[in-house]
């Protein structure tokens, strides 16, 4: 009780002197009004420096990489910042055309001295037969987002070379002749390593079904790319791309291409940057099935544009 009664009469003659209050606020008691209001300003101030950064941190991701051209089909180990958009047309030995509109890809941002993501849109396909019997018109399944992070690099004056890994998570939003009807989970591994004005850049990955793997299969897909720089703008190269299946369908069968392409750029417009490129491929492995389609189509053309910022 006497306890309790010398607490209240300290908080009334803190309250009636101000001299006593002033004492009180100065011995460290939390002043919670003040707190509240600088931890909105701190995160605003961090937020505010991280955007600051972002050109700079993008320079410092670039300056400790090779300066490489992507391939045309090959997804490159390097950390970019850009909006790409892709084309396909695709002739395959059933006698039906595709045409494939951005094929996953979009907009891809340096978020940290070693990190990349990308934010991509659905492939949008328009496929008919020759005899125009047959038309299907719509979203493929979307790979909605992918995340990257740089392992190993060095630039040209330092051995000039690439190691990253990222995981693709692909949503079976396409309609329904177009969807795999799984959630499909892409791991990769990439590599590369330049020679003076050649290079070579790989990636080797996975593309896992969450579901119906008896019909679809796991897929290990290795692409390698042969990449000669000239003349400062000029990427001539040789793609080869792969697809392995275990199990599904498909099981034992393995898909090959042969790409060649060039790709053009980068091009100095100020801050932006853009490259372009095409290529032609021809599927040399395996021999025409047609239920299921493999190889998926017989040839095709693929044109590429990317505008680096």
């Amino acid at each position: 009780m006497k306890t309790g009664f010398f607490s209240l009469a300290l908080i009334a003659a803190a309250v009636s002197s101000p001299a006593l209050a002033a004492e009180t606020v100065d011995l460290g008691l939390p002043a919670s009004g003040v707190a509240a209001s600088q931890a909105p300003a701190e995160s605003q101030d961090f937020l505010s420096a991280w955007f600051a950064d972002w050109g700079a941190r993008a320079a410092r991701a670039r300056a400790s990489q090779p300066e490489w051209s992507s391939p045309v089909v090959t997804s490159t180990g390097l950390l970019e910042q850009r909006f790409r958009f892709d084309f396909s047309d695709q002739f395959a030995g059933n006698h039906t055309e595709t045409k494939v509109l951005d094929n996953g890809k979009g907009l891809d941002l340096i978020v940290t001295d070693t990190n990349e993501i990308q934010f991509a849109a659905p492939a949008y396909d328009i496929r008919r037969t020759v005899n125009d019997k047959g038309h299907v018109t719509g979203f493929a399944d979307w790979q909605f987002l992918r995340i990257k992070q740089r392992l190993a690099s060095a630039p040209a004056s330092e051995g000039d070379y690439i190691l990253t890994a990222w995981v693709a998570v692909q949503a079976p939003t396409g309609v329904a002749a177009l969807t795999s009807n799984a959630w499909t989970y892409v791991p990769t591994l990439a590599f590369g390593k330049g020679w003076g004005d050649f290079d070579i850049q790989g990636t080797i990955a996975g593309s896992l079904p969450a579901s119906h793997v008896n019909t679809l299969g796991d897929q290990i897909q290795a692409n390698i790319a042969f990449q000669l720089h000239y003349a400062q703008l000029f990427w001539p190269e040789l793609e080869v791309n792969t697809t392995y299946w275990a199990g599904g369908q498909r099981d034992g069968l393995t898909q090959v291409f042969l790409t060649p392409g060039l790709v053009v750029g980068r091009f100095n417009l100020g801050d932006i940057h853009p490259t372009f490129g095409f290529g032609y491929q021809t599927a040399v492995s395996p021999d025409l099935r047609l239920k299921p389609l493999t190889p998926s189509y017989n040839h095709a053309w693929v044109f590429t544009s990317r505008f680096n910022f």
